[in-house]
């Protein structure tokens, strides 16, 4: 599966090998064939574009991703890609079913997925491909659709974590990215001979909060000073009030116990429990050495800290620094792995497979003074989506400039069995352009954020999302934004408070109405009563400040 095989004729003819499927009247099983391509299906937990080297200036010098740097520049890598919900959950549900979180019923965090749904898995195992997991499963419960799974037994565990099977429990050894690899890469090893075709999803949680990089990348990037984001102190004096009253600031929200691993000079009761059990959990499953290391390598950071004294817009800027220095540190490890997937998968010249990475959602690297996700604006709601075929060496990188998302990929991996138009699907097939109804070039996004109160405080709200345009309804408080994102990258400014004749707002809400209407979100977008917003926000909460 390369995406838009149609339109890319440079590519090799070897990656139509899936459109014989299409000739033969017996789809229902596709087993014992070399003929078809493995489909392994990388996601991390969140990833941060501008990390690439193609994305940013900021962290291009760094080289935190050099393996997926290589694939970003070798296979195809579409440049606007967009998750439609910045949540895990639900952004992995739609990955999984080519739907939105209001067609496959997973809108929030902690909650189950609906197995009833038809996912991918689902669908190529009844193929005939073999399906396997690895990693943690964001979704509750057991993974179904899998012949083999691998899963993490609780998310908040990296270090030594312990796996849930089929036959049983068991705990290993290592960093959790490591680990996932190496569960992965062994199931490989011991599927020979390779009688069938495999679909694999290796799920990294490795980026999120609180961030524990491997022991190997503690001292990553030690020696380089990170450049800042000119928004790092953004007031965020233009744009709605939900802004101004998030939990998700680098400044009042990332706390130098529990996230940037400072032990405070005295014993304080910390607020954020839930990442203080994280950081315990953790050193206290670690054997002597690795505790040891961990230890060695913080504390004479930690001591500099203390003898620095930092205060104000200065302790700001060392919360950044130690932030993104470890999420980098994360990510690298992530990268690693991937590299070794792919290194592992070259030496087995039988191992022809597509390879597709991407992300449930984006994350905050100091922009507008934050570090979390969840929102529609860009740095929260862009994914990378790569995709690269292993063994064709003739294959001209190509940057596609259309607009996509995470709905995109199930039908896209199905079409290549002639089967998406089996299954209802609120993607696109991007294998095929010249027949879509909506073409990417000019494509609008549904975004649907649906969880407030909740940690990071972000409310609730539905949106816009084009190449040029977004525009965001925070309807429990009846709150408004509209960016020009061609004069307004950054979404600096609300264009809505500035069109006093409210024509160039009606056109954009006419548009996202009439697609709200079209995807069958009936979700309850009632405004809430003056009272409930009052909890939240307070009697000035309407006031610019």
């Amino acid at each position: 599966m390369i995406s838009c095989i149609h339109s890319l004729k440079k590519l090799p003819t070897k990656i139509l090998f899936l459109y014989a499927v299409v000739m033969s009247s017996a789809l229902s099983k596709v087993v014992n064939s070399n003929d078809y391509p493995n489909i392994v299906l990388l996601v991390s937990s969140d990833h941060a574009v501008e990390t690439l080297d193609q994305r940013s200036s900021v962290f291009a010098p760094h080289n935190a991703t050099p393996n997926l740097d290589s694939l970003f520049s070798t296979g195809i890598h579409f440049k606007n890609a967009y998750c439609v919900s910045a949540q895990v959950g639900p952004s992995f549900a739609t990955i999984l079913t080519g739907r939105y979180p209001h067609k496959h019923r997973l809108t929030g965090s902690g909650k189950k997925f609906d197995n009833s749904v038809e996912t991918i898995p689902k669908i190529l195992l009844d193929l005939g491909y073999e399906t396997a997991f690895f990693g943690q499963w964001p979704l509750g419960d057991t993974p179904m659709g899998f012949s083999h799974w691998e899963v993490l037994a609780d998310g908040d565990q990296f270090y030594n974590p312990e796996f849930r099977t089929k036959s049983g429990k068991k705990t290993i050894e290592g960093h959790i990215t490591d680990v996932t690899t190496d569960l992965f890469l062994d199931w490989i090893e011991k599927r020979k001979p390779y009688h069938k075709p495999f679909f694999a999803l290796v799920h990294y949680n490795g980026t999120q909060r609180p961030w524990l990089p491997a022991l190997r990348h503690l001292e990553l990037f030690d020696d380089v000073l990170l450049d800042e984001p000119d928004t790092l102190f953004d007031e965020h004096k233009h744009r709605a009030p939900p802004s101004r009253y998030q939990e998700m600031t680098i400044d009042k929200d990332l706390h130098l116990n529990v996230d940037l691993f400072l032990p405070p000079l005295i014993s304080v009761k910390d607020s954020n429990q839930i990442n203080s059990s994280v950081i315990e959990k953790n050193t206290t499953r670690m054997n002597e050495e690795q505790l040891s290391t961990w230890q060695l390598a913080w504390r004479p950071k930690n001591e500099a800290f203390w003898r620095e004294g930092n205060k104000g817009e200065a302790l700001v800027r060392w919360k950044y620094q130690r932030f993104v220095k470890n999420y980098l540190r994360c990510l690298a490890g992530v990268d690693e792995n991937i590299g070794r997937f792919i290194n592992f998968a070259k030496s087995k010249q039988d191992l022809k497979s597509i390879v597709i990475y991407t992300a449930a959602r984006g994350r905050f690297l100091g922009q507008q003074g934050w570090f979390g996700s969840s929102w529609a604006y860009e740095p929260s709601a862009r994914i990378p989506l790569i995709i690269y075929e292993l063994g064709e060496k003739d294959v001209s990188p190509m940057g596609k400039m259309q607009i996509v998302s995470n709905l995109d990929l199930a039908p896209t991996i199905l079409s290549l069995f002639g089967e998406s138009a089996s299954f209802e699907f609120d993607g696109l097939n991007l294998m095929d352009e010249e027949k879509q109804i909506t073409p990417t070039e000019n494509r609008f996004l549904y975004f649907h954020h649906q969880e407030f109160p909740s940690k990071e405080m972000i409310p609730k709200h539905y949106g816009l999302i084009n190449k040029t345009l977004k525009l965001i309804h925070y309807y429990q408080f009846d709150e408004w934004e509209l960016f020009d994102l061609v004069n307004d990258p950054l979404e600096m400014m609300n264009i809505y408070k500035n069109d006093p004749q409210k024509t160039y707002f009606e056109q954009a809400q006419e548009r996202l109405q009439e697609i709200r209407k079209k995807v069958a979100d009936h979700t309850d977008t009632s405004t809430m009563p003056e009272e409930w917003r009052r909890i939240y926000r307070g009697p000035d909460a309407r006031s610019e400040k």
